[in-house]
């Protein structure tokens, strides 16, 4: 008997749009901030100068990147921490001449700043935005052609309903089906049985007895029927 497929499947599917929407966040929060705190410090940022306790260049010859580390005043950082940006080369020059470099901060929250001629990376934006663009990419396809909904099983007997241990099951024997669970309905000619995940599988009787009462278990086997 081979099982057939249950609410599983859109569990595993609801994981999984679960499993994009956090990595979409996962790759957009760090860079939503930044913008924030850019936007802060040019808002209210306090203006400063820092003092600057190394200067490098990479590479050594013919070098194309900058880089300058400083520490704030003390008023400003009591816990003085050390910090490094990248700049251009004429605010490398200046540092390197004068120890010293313009920086901007926010009040209460000295780490985030940054320095007078500071380079500014559009790589980890671009890396975001493309992220993003194949996690939509991917919830996107993920909703269209999320797997149909199970039609109502419906079934023919093809034998009496017998009584049968607590449990359900849902199974399928060749041709028939073997549906086990518990009896919601007694109709005219016909049952109901649940058989679990908020499913239920309507048995037309035909020629066949059933003698399981209301939310008693119960077992039939049965053919698919078309109503």
């Amino acid at each position: 008997m081979t099982p057939l497929p249950t609410g599983r499947r859109a569990a595993s599917r609801r994981a999984a749009i679960l499993m994009v929407v956090a990595l979409l966040l996962l790759f957009t929060v760090p860079a939503v901030w930044s913008a924030w705190n850019a936007w802060r410090l040019d808002a209210v940022g306090v203006s400063t100068v820092a003092t600057v306790t190394d200067t490098e260049a990479v590479p050594k010859k013919d070098p194309t990147q900058f880089f300058v580390r400083y520490y704030l005043p003390a008023d400003a950082d009591p816990r003085r921490g050390d910090y490094i940006a990248k700049v251009s080369e004429a605010a490398w020059q200046a540092a390197q001449e004068s120890d010293t470099i313009e920086a901007t901060y926010l009040e209460g929250k000295p780490g985030v700043n940054r320095v007078e001629g500071q380079v500014r990376s559009h790589f980890g934006l671009v890396l975001t935005v493309l992220g993003d663009l194949a996690l939509l990419a991917m919830l996107a396809l993920a909703l269209k052609f999320r797997p149909a909904r199970d039609k109502p099983l419906v079934l023919l007997a093809t034998a009496d309903v017998v009584r049968a241990r607590p449990g359900f099951a849902v199974e399928k024997d060749g041709v028939e089906h073997v549906v086990r669970g518990d009896v919601v309905r007694i109709g005219d000619g016909e049952i109901a049985l649940h058989v679990g995940e908020g499913r239920e599988v309507r048995v037309v009787l035909g020629e066949y007895r059933n003698p399981v009462g209301y939310q008693q278990p119960a077992e039939v086997r049965g053919r698919r029927f078309e109503p």
